[in-house]
């Protein structure tokens, strides 16, 4: 049988368009390129990341590694362009310098110093230029005047490489004033954010005590950039294993699992000062696993898909760490950004993980209902009281008939007759709503007769009070409208009470606590609210 071949050579320009679009984010985009320094051995890496004095995004990343004769620019600015030398170099497909470049910018341009070449080359790569040239990168007869004065800076003479974005079309929209406030303000916003991303994704690289990566001082418009590390700020590990997976017929690699516990709130004010809870970003989004590449991390913070970010496991970070001979068994993406697990993976993490997760949660809990105690005072229901007080006697309501202080019951009667109900001594006071530590399976309320007044009883330990009653606890207004509301439904139950529908009205209590537990899971806890 014979065939014919036919050449089916991809259009250049509709390729390079199309690999515009391959879901990088700024910061994303950004720490790529730094992996290109720190695989070339840098030791210092400088980046910026400013408006010039017309408004056009400058960005640039200068460091001082072994830098690239002609030949290796060329092969830098080929998409998929030879392997290197290092299989666990930060660099993987051969795709991360012009993706992430291009997604923001329309020409790359990069200018380097090697060791066998006397002097700097640059060599540009421009989408504009593509339908004319096609797959061809051109090198300048001179290398580029500012980048070459910025290679002896940071090298003082020596190797190094500068990558530039020119033609940034993808970062800031097109404001009416390109240098006024507004365009200056999106910019700092832009610097901060990225500041932050590369503190944490090269931590142990920017750690000096770390010794499980180089050590590089990595700069953000000339003020150098400080680790954070989120296992940190007093934590402690209650999980450590190095885990062996199988990546071929015979052959194994290591991944190790790690698991911490961060001290609460009052706990990191108390060691850290005011600022420890923030510093330390004790909050919802920086829980889960955090994973590392060859040191690098490249994915999290989150549970994996394994679970989601809960507020009662605030206080729980892990640590995934692996090399590269797990690049496939974890399936790492071309941005280095996205890992997926194979179902054995996912179920050591989860055996692995349930414990620390668990005793997160106690502690998480324990110290809000602490929290609670410390927020949650009588006065803030003073005002209901004396409201519910002023208005009860004009709304109808079942008959106290009499009240049995030894058993906490009470028989009231209505239309359907005598009935007893739960009864609570006051100390005197004229109270309608009383906030206590728990109640019986955990409901949110309970009707209750406090004295001789019919009232409310609330659980200060369900999510709903600590979240929607603590919040606005300073608003009177908003409490009072809670409470009203809460006191009407127990005054409607006193109304309508039977012996026979006692166990009706339980369960919907329950289900309604229930409901309003899962509906308020994802608001702020109190604590939480700068």
């Amino acid at each position: 049988m014979s065939e014919t071949r036919h050449d089916v050579t991809p259009s250049p320009e509709r390729i390079t368009e199309s690999l515009r679009d391959t879901g990088y984010v700024l910061n994303t985009a950004i720490a790529d390129i730094v992996d290109n320094s720190i695989a070339a051995q840098a030791t210092k890496v400088w980046v910026e990341f400013t408006l010039d004095a017309r408004g056009r995004v400058r960005f640039s990343v200068a460091d001082n590694g072994l830098g690239m004769d002609t030949d290796g620019l060329v092969n830098a600015l080929k998409y998929g362009s030879a392997h290197r030398d290092n299989p666990s170099s930060l660099g993987k497909f051969g795709l991360g310098l012009k993706t992430a470049s291009t997604s923001f910018a329309r020409r790359l341009m990069v200018t380097s110093r090697s060791s066998t070449e006397g002097g700097p080359v640059t060599a540009a790569w421009d989408l504009d230029e593509v339908g004319e040239h096609g797959w061809t990168v051109a090198v300048l007869d001179t290398a580029d005047e500012l980048d070459t004065r910025l290679l002896d800076e940071i090298s003082t003479g020596a190797t190094g490489t500068v990558v530039r974005w020119g033609k940034v079309d993808r970062i800031l929209r097109d404001y009416s004033a390109p240098t006024g406030i507004h365009a200056v303000k999106a910019i700092q916003k832009y610097e901060a954010a990225l500041r932050e991303h590369l503190a944490m994704v090269f931590q142990r690289f920017l750690d000096p005590d770390d010794d499980r990566a180089q050590t590089v001082e990595i700069s953000l418009n000339k003020k150098p950039i400080a680790f954070w590390n989120p296992f940190a700020f007093g934590s402690s590990e209650l999980y450590s294993k190095d885990i062996s997976v199988q990546v071929g017929p015979e052959d194994y690699a290591i991944m190790t699992l790690r698991a911490f516990i961060l001290p609460r709130k009052a706990e990191l004010q108390s060691a850290l000062g005011e600022d420890g809870p923030k510093d330390a970003r004790l909050n919802n989004k920086s829980q889960g696993i955090y994973v590392y590449r060859e040191d690098r991390m490249i994915h999290g913070p989150d549970w994996l898909g394994i679970w989601l970010q809960e507020p009662h496991f605030t206080l729980c970070r892990a640590e995934l760490s692996f090399d590269h001979k797990l690049d496939d068994a974890f399936q790492v993406d071309i941005k280095k950004s996205r890992i997926d697990l194979d179902t054995a993976l996912v179920a050591v993490i989860t055996e692995a993980l349930t414990p620390p997760r668990r005793e997160a949660e106690n502690r998480y809990r324990e110290g809000r209902r602490a929290d609670t105690a410390t927020l949650a005072q009588p006065s803030m229901h003073a005002s209901s009281n004396a409201a519910i007080a002023d208005a009860a006697t004009s709304i109808p309501s079942a008959h106290l008939e009499k009240v049995d202080k030894a058993h906490g019951q009470a028989t009231i009667s209505n239309e359907y007759g005598p009935v007893t109900v739960k009864y609570v001594e006051t100390g005197g006071q004229k109270v309608f709503v009383e906030p206590v530590d728990s109640l019986r399976d955990g409901v949110l309320y309970e009707p209750a007769y406090i004295g001789t007044n019919p009232g409310v009883r609330l659980n200060k330990g369900h999510p709903y009070y600590e979240k929607v009653y603590l919040p606005n606890r300073s608003s009177g207004n908003t409490i009072q409208a809670l409470d009203s509301l809460l006191w009407a439904l127990a005054s409607a139950e006193f109304r309508s009470a039977q012996t026979a529908t006692r166990d009706i009205f339980e369960d919907i209590r329950i289900d309604v606590s229930k409901a309003l537990r899962r509906l308020v899971e994802d608001l702020p806890d109190p604590e939480d609210e700068d």
